[in-house]
């Protein structure tokens, strides 16, 4: 009843859309966005962010999302991210729906800078980093959402681990900023 209210709410220009992603976080995330040719984001919620780094950018924003309806058979995060869009008029925006590792292997595309804020779970960070990683450009950046403990993501989750077990001692990666639970890397060799 909470989600609808809210989808309501915006629906009437009352409310934005709402966003996991802190301003710090944002505001970092949006200064390795320009000049990207390409952008894609895994994990859209309600589009907030997508919009952002859609009018950040004059290439391309690609944001993935399984966009899972509720009870009443409606998912009402793609309907909000979807009006968003268009009030935004972030005519470079698609937002494609499936899950990111599937999605992963059948998208054909060079990535300049590749969002991951999907599925946190340990299982889906390992497949997302695998899918996705080969199609980021040598140079290109990577933005890591939930990789540290933070006053936004206070509980050790499963994306936490994988970035502990297997991002910092990557040689092909290179940790270039970070603030809140949000670290950016860029792909080298």
């Amino acid at each position: 009843m909470k989600t609808a209210l809210h989808c309501a709410r915006f629906l009437l220009r009352l409310d934005q859309p709402h966003s996991q992603v802190t301003e710090a976080e944002l505001s970092l995330l949006l200064t390795y966005a320009r000049g990207a040719s390409t952008v894609v984001e895994l994990g859209c919620y309600e589009g907030r962010t997508s919009v952002a780094l859609a009018l950040e950018t004059a290439g391309s924003v690609i944001s993935v999302d399984p966009f899972t309806p509720g009870r009443l058979g409606l998912c009402y995060g793609r309907l909000i991210a979807s009006t968003f869009r268009r009030r935004a008029r972030a005519l470079n925006l698609r937002l494609v729906r499936g899950c990111s590792h599937e999605v992963a292997g059948t998208f054909d595309r060079s990535i300049d800078l590749l969002f991951v804020d999907a599925d946190r779970t340990y299982e889906a960070a390992c497949r997302d980093w695998a899918g996705w990683l080969p199609k980021v450009v040598l140079g290109g950046y990577v933005a890591a959402h939930d990789c540290r403990v933070a006053p936004n993501s206070a509980v050790h989750l499963g994306s936490m681990r994988y970035y502990d077990e297997c991002l910092v001692s990557r040689s092909d990666l290179e940790q270039v900023a970070a603030v809140d639970s949000l670290v950016i890397f860029r792909k080298r060799h």
